[in-house]
């Protein structure tokens, strides 16, 4: 395996392994022919609305143990770090004792690209029409990552990630919308990515060459593309990621060349796997509802008597946000066991941490790379803290509704620092000592106080612009760092899972 500071090299076998277990059913007509993928796996998705711990909509999973990675290339993962509104994949397993815990958690961008296109309300980007959404009721909000605001600061040829819902809002290949849960800008594209259930197939030309409709965007695979897991089928309604250099997609024709796609499906009775659980959990929106039918972030799923439906006040429709449960039927198709409409309360964001860059003037904070701002009705409770106003440093737990731009808190509640290896704590200061080869930095908040060893391993993350040779030159420098994870009881060790460069706003 090849390890350096943000990469991690998978080898071909390792990747067909990971795609085993990272698997879902993408479109109605899946399961039909028996050649799926013959693991039987769950698999939940959803959003991100909340951290310290990370909450996906609305649950919490202690996230102590979990790597968090994103594939750039289809070959190879990334170290990535969970924000608001990331899609996000959850992958589980037992420990020693036997108890469930969260191992992976994979960021699903649905698009990763230069925006090639922008209205007032949308922007285009691989060929996918991208909107954003401000209305709680709807799903869950748009998160800007700073500096952008909104859709007006981007521009075109901007490189970005979005992270979206899919909806189906008709039966053509190009019927389908992604609704951004959060758009980052980026200062570099390693590679493209785009997702999406393939429309269009076509049948194989000369040299073996295929083509496939992922929206608006047509997808060439030569023959000498990369088709994973082996032996898997590329069928109309199949669920897929596609991987290719950025020099491969020409904006003019919204074509693209791939050099890698991942089929994500999953077997059927019919593959030699009959008599294997299969659940999936899934949060999105409604499209192409019939009643009997609907299509969820591009998985197909059967409504039948049986499956308990939750929709307070309201009958269930294309647009609604609702999270899904199902099982894998015998013809091998997902069929709902439990369909609960989310509503505003996907919008309630959780955060944990401690408190950072306050103003009292302005009313807001950081906490967990988010903007907080206090709502004019926002309570407050210090009492456990002991502290007579909000100050930097404490920490603490807020809830309330995601912004485009963070957070707007209605209740702040602070807490004592809790213990443990469980608990991501934030710590910043001065670099004293860096060593890359040790993966050790000594750091101090401020003069004269204790000094903290901060030890890391190849899970840490740096936030860009931060790279492994601009920390080690830090040392004794005025530039200060701000570094989560896990304290030691006596507070003079961490053992880091982030390090980004600290800056304050006044």
């Amino acid at each position: 395996m090849r390890v350096s500071n943000r990469r991690i090299g998978l080898a071909a076998a390792l990747v067909a392994g990971l795609l085993a277990v990272l698997v879902a059913c993408g479109g109605g007509s899946v399961g039909t022919n028996g050649t799926g993928s013959p693991v039987l796996v769950g698999l939940n998705v959803g959003t991100v609305s909340g951290l310290g711990s990370v909450i996906v909509d609305g649950t919490r999973h202690d996230d102590s143990a979990a790597k968090t990675e994103i594939s750039r290339n289809g070959t190879d993962v990334e170290v990535g770090d969970v924000r608001l509104g990331h899609r996000v994949s959850l992958e589980f397993g037992t420990d020693a004792a036997g108890t469930q815990v969260l191992q992976r958690i994979e960021l699903l961008p649905s698009v990763s690209g230069r925006v090639s296109e922008r209205t007032a309300d949308t922007i285009g980007v691989l060929g996918q029409t991208v909107t954003v959404n401000s209305d709680p009721a709807r799903g869950p909000v748009t998160t800007f990552e700073s500096p952008l605001s909104g859709l007006a600061d981007l521009q075109l040829g901007d490189a970005v990630d979005v992270h979206a819902l899919t909806q189906r809002t008709g039966s053509g290949p190009t019927d389908v919308r992604l609704v951004a849960t959060r758009i980052t800008r980026r200062s570099a594209l390693p590679g493209v990515r785009v997702s999406g259930a393939v429309a269009a197939l076509s049948t194989a030309g000369s040299g073996g060459a295929r083509s496939f409709r992922l929206g608006a965007l047509t997808v060439e695979l030569p023959s000498a593309a990369a088709l994973q897991p082996q032996g898997i089928a590329l069928l109309d309604g199949r669920t897929v990621t596609v991987f290719a250099p950025e020099s491969a997609f020409d904006p003019a024709t919204l074509v693209l060349g791939a050099s890698l796609v991942q089929v994500m499906s999953v077997g059927t009775a019919g593959s030699g796997s009959a008599g294997v659980a299969s659940t999936l959990g899934r949060a999105g929106l409604v499209g192409a509802w019939t009643g009997s039918t609907f299509e969820l972030d591009g998985v197909g799923l059967l409504v039948q008597a049986d499956t308990q439906i939750v929709s307070p006040g309201q009958a269930l429709g294309d647009g609604a946000y609702v999270q899904a449960t199902a099982v894998l039927d015998s013809s091998g198709r997902w069929r709902a066991t439990r369909i609960e409409r989310l509503g505003t309360a996907a919008a309630v964001a959780e955060l944990r941490g401690t408190l950072d860059d306050w103003s009292a003037t302005a009313g807001t904070f950081r906490l967990r790379d988010t903007v907080v701002t206090l709502a004019p009705s926002a309570r407050i409770d210090l009492a456990a803290c002991r502290a007579p106003s909000l100050a930097d440093g404490l920490y603490v737990e807020v809830r309330g509704a995601s912004t485009a731009q963070g957070l707007t808190a209605s209740t702040v509640v602070c807490a004592p620092e809790p213990a443990g290896t469980k608990s991501r704590l934030e710590r910043h200061g001065l670099v004293l000592t860096a060593d890359a080869v040790a993966r050790k930095l000594t750091m101090r908040h401020q003069a004269g106080g204790a000094v903290l060893t901060v030890t890391w391993s190849d899970s840490l993350y740096l936030r860009e612009p931060l790279t492994m040779a601009a920390l080690v030159a830090l040392a004794g420098t005025s530039s200060q760092i701000e570094v989560e994870g896990t304290l030691s009881a006596d507070g003079l060790q961490m053992a880091a899972r982030k390090i980004k460069l600290r800056t304050t706003r006044h």
